[in-house]
């Protein structure tokens, strides 16, 4: 496989799971990541230590995180090549309604994902934690 089709590869898998995610089939995302996930959220809740390592931690993370939402959506803006076709920078953003009090949930991110055979293994995601006080 060439480093261009890598890099188209590893786009279409990023832009799937916003699609999952957007479908309400949070079980199915653990299908799109590696066994040895490494996942950070810099500037996440003080509760939840950073990083996360390994995929069942992680799954459970954000399966709890998810059903906090009603009809969550993840949407891309621009998904930026690197030099490394293994690594892809996207801006995204989503929408939701917070299911215990009914509030409107939107965020705005940027993700820094590093892929492997096909995978992502490890996911940085800067966020607004302004828009969590709405939770």
């Amino acid at each position: 496989m060439t480093d261009d089709e890598r890099r188209a590869a590893n786009r279409a898998t990023f832009e799937t799971v916003l699609v999952t995610i957007t479908s309400g089939e949070f079980e199915r995302l653990a299908d799109y990541m590696t066994d040895d996930l490494e996942f950070d959220l810099p500037y996440g809740p003080d509760f939840l230590p950073m990083p996360i390592r390994g995929l069942e931690p992680w799954n459970q993370m954000q399966l709890a995180t998810f059903a906090m939402f009603r009809g969550f959506r993840n949407e891309a803006d621009a998904i930026y090549p690197t030099t490394d076709p293994d690594v892809i920078i996207a801006e995204y953003h989503s929408e939701a309604e917070v299911v215990r009090n009914g509030n409107e949930y939107r965020n705005r991110y940027i993700g820094v994902l590093r892929f492997r055979d096909g995978k992502i293994s490890h996911w940085r995601e800067y966020h607004d934690p302004r828009a969590t006080d709405v939770l």
